[in-house]
């Protein structure tokens, strides 16, 4: 259309305007023309070419790597409760068990060793009277004895330190929180002992901890030390957040008030790491926290009035560092 329009103006006789209009005309009619690309051009020397992605599917996982200051604050993994009750031991392990106390006591003195020469039925039978009639006559009857003995030794203990005599030891101070326990304990087991005889046995292998400290061998002794151990690992594995959180609320450094036990699960932690029972509720395993550390604060100070930070032996090295939580 615009090709029509500037040869109608051809035919006027202004030569200028024919000029100009055609030259207008050329300008828009007539684009500027573009090189096209060459498909038989190459492309420049320095042109850089990428590869082609490899698509990996599915992609490698990278190690998760940790480091070894790291700790967390929650478990990751949800544990076992430590105090899951196990499954029953069976008859035969029953039997091991009760067969290695006897050789035990033997070997110590408590229980009367088989006559030389003895079959096996008289032996057994031998192992029958020591364990079943004669109990509360000779280890069990003495061991109870012991504890009201005792009790005069103490009184006159106490009495000397109020009259301003020598000063309590350590030993002295130790044997009075034993007696105290034993005492809470003697009058259950007098009530097992009388009505049910026949359960003692199973109380020394299946509950050792019920007995006095005066009723125990020294193989039950050894068993109480180990699952305590126990119970205290498995504790400090799962409870180590609650441990992290409770070295948070230290005020100042190095004190822990007891109120930060109270959130959940902190004194069933401290306790268990302390050897002590897990069992009840809050208030009263904040109290055995509390009663527990201030017989510690007195020990150390007995430790140190009768200079023995170098002359405990290793059974009582190990027990005072058991009662610290180490």
């Amino acid at each position: 259309m615009l090709a029509l329009s500037s040869r109608c103006v051809v035919r006027r006789p202004s030569p200028s305007s024919i000029l100009v209009l055609t030259a207008h005309a050329r300008f828009l009619s007539t684009p500027t023309p573009t090189p096209r690309p060459s498909s038989s051009s190459s492309p420049p020397p320095n042109a850089h070419r990428t590869k082609p992605k490899l698509d990996l599917r599915p992609a490698p996982i990278k190690p998760h790597t940790v480091s070894a200051t790291h700790v967390p604050t929650k478990p990751t993994v949800p544990l076992p409760h430590p105090s899951a009750t196990a499954a029953p031991p069976s008859l035969k392990s029953v039997k091991e068990v009760a067969k290695r106390d006897i050789e035990d006591a033997e070997a110590h003195g408590i229980l009367a060793p088989p006559p030389p020469g003895a079959n096996w039925f008289k032996r057994t039978l031998h192992k029958a009277l020591e364990l079943l009639t004669k109990p509360i006559q000779k280890f069990y009857y003495r061991g109870v004895k012991l504890i009201f003995v005792r009790r005069k030794e103490i009184n006159l203990i106490l009495a000397r330190v109020k009259a301003g005599g020598a000063p309590l030891t350590r030993f002295e101070n130790r044997l009075i929180r034993t007696q105290k326990s034993d005492i809470n304990k003697v009058v259950p087991f007098l009530f097992i002992a009388l009505i049910l005889e026949e359960v003692i046995p199973l109380i020394a292998i299946y509950a050792p901890f019920m007995l006095p400290s005066t009723c125990i061998l020294p193989s039950q002794r050894d068993r109480i030390d180990e699952k305590r151990t126990e119970k205290a690992i498995a504790y400090a594995a799962e409870y180590r957040h609650i441990y992290t959180q409770l070295k948070h609320a230290e005020s100042p450094k190095g004190h822990i008030p007891l109120d930060a036990l109270k959130t959940t699960g902190s004194s069933t932690a401290v306790c268990a790491v302390l050897r002590l029972p897990t069992a009840g509720f809050d208030a009263l395993r904040i109290r055995r926290i509390r009663n527990h550390l201030q017989f510690l604060a007195r020990d150390d100070q007995l430790i140190l009035q009768d200079s023995l930070l170098e002359r405990l032996s290793p059974r009582g090295l190990e027990e005072a560092l058991q009662e610290r939580g180490l």
